[in-house]
């Protein structure tokens, strides 16, 4: 049996809801003002300071072949520690490995 991630298995039990969360994601970069590199850089931010490592790890990897380079990554990661946030660190880790299986 393939292992599911947690996104997949929350689309499959909950498609109507896991759509409306998508329409809503997309609806909050009003008129695409953001562009795929800088969406993904804020979010690694967000999801590295929150520890989440499935979103943490998708948008890691959303990045990388978005052509974000991994010093990018690495600085949107631990950009949190300038405010005293002293989890982000944790994020070091798993942006290599993310790295090394791509």
């Amino acid at each position: 049996m393939t292992e599911k991630n947690v996104w997949q298995i929350f689309n499959d039990e909950t498609p109507k809801v896991a759509d409306a969360w998508m329409k809503l994601s997309e609806a909050i970069n009003i008129e695409d003002v953001l562009d795929l590199r800088t969406l993904y850089l804020i979010k690694i931010g967000i999801y590295a300071v929150t520890r989440d490592p499935v979103a943490l790890k998708y948008y890691v990897t959303e990045a990388f072949k978005a052509g974000v380079s991994k010093e990018e990554i690495q600085a949107a990661a631990l950009l949190a520690w300038s405010t005293g946030v002293t989890v982000a660190e944790l994020a070091i880790p798993l942006i290599q490995e993310v790295e090394e299986s791509l």
